[in-house]
């Protein structure tokens, strides 16, 4: 999942953060992807209905 797929989801990104009990500021430092392990949350907690689908941990350069 994207962090902006988990946002829409949720419908805000104070929602989001609420829901996965952390602030709201931090939701905002994610990058294009949450980190892998708030992916696993937001999978638990949406029911299945977004996947983790990349690891954050992995540097990759896109843009060549």
């Amino acid at each position: 999942m994207t962090t902006q797929e988990a946002v829409q989801l949720w419908g805000g990104p104070t929602r989001l953060a609420k829901a996965l009990g952390i602030t709201r500021d931090a939701v905002y430092k994610w990058k294009k992807y949450p980190p892998i392990d708030k992916q696993f949350q937001i999978m638990v907690l949406s029911g299945g209905r977004l996947a983790v689908t990349e690891d954050n941990t992995k540097e990759t350069k896109t843009d060549e």
